[in-house]
């Protein structure tokens, strides 16, 4: 079974119309070692990802 995260039809909207909260959750299932989450954030130091931020990240990963 794919998973609803590999659409790219969905991935563009999650990109384009999707919440921080929906971003950072689909940059955090893209990479699962990433720093991404408040939490992990929090737990390492760093300010929390903004949306633009997010954006940027899943915008690179799906290019790449």
């Amino acid at each position: 079974m794919n998973h609803p995260n590999l659409s790219a039809t969905r991935q563009e909207d999650i990109l384009n119309n999707g919440t921080r909260e929906q971003v950072i959750a689909w940059l955090a299932w893209n990479d699962a070692n990433g720093i991404y989450t408040d939490e992990d954030s929090e737990a390492e130091g760093l300010e929390p990802l903004t949306l633009e931020q997010a954006r940027e990240y899943m915008r690179n990963q799906m290019e790449a």
